[in-house]
């Protein structure tokens, strides 16, 4: 595991036997300013990775305002997607089942996403071992 970034919301790491970059919220988010400083330091960590596969694990981020969760859909995951160059994105949101806040946040990225973008495919998870099945498997 490779460390890229820490601070006190998240933790950016590349899990190399699984050929993915994750973002793991260790904490709730403070606001959007930290919001956007964390992705950002996702996706320049991304760019310089080989991998089509990001985890967000949003387990413990708390609520995000909707200008956070439009920052994801109109530039992070593009961003993403630009880099590589016609290869799909394959995103994965790990999410808290009893976190309601968190868990409308994920899904309203999801639709927002599918709809405008190509070359993304996007899977929700609360079963970590399953989400590693199947990142394993593709």
């Amino acid at each position: 595991m490779q460390n890229l970034f820490e601070n006190q919301s998240a933790r950016i790491y590349y899990d190399t036997p699984l050929d993915t970059l994750f973002l793991e919220y260790t904490n709730k988010v403070v606001n959007h300013e930290q919001f956007v400083m964390i992705n950002m330091a996702l996706l320049n960590a991304f760019v310089k990775l080989q991998t089509v596969k990001f985890v967000a694990d949003i387990r413990k981020m708390g609520v995000i305002s909707t200008e956070s969760q439009k920052m994801v859909v109109d530039y992070l995951l593009p961003g993403m997607v630009k880099h590589l160059n016609g290869k799909d994105l394959i995103h994965v949101q790990l999410v808290n089942e009893a976190d309601i806040f968190s868990k409308i946040a994920a899904n309203t990225i999801k639709d927002k996403s599918s709809r405008t973008m190509k070359g993304i495919q996007i899977s929700q998870f609360h079963d970590c071992a399953k989400m590693e099945a199947y990142l394993k498997s593709i």
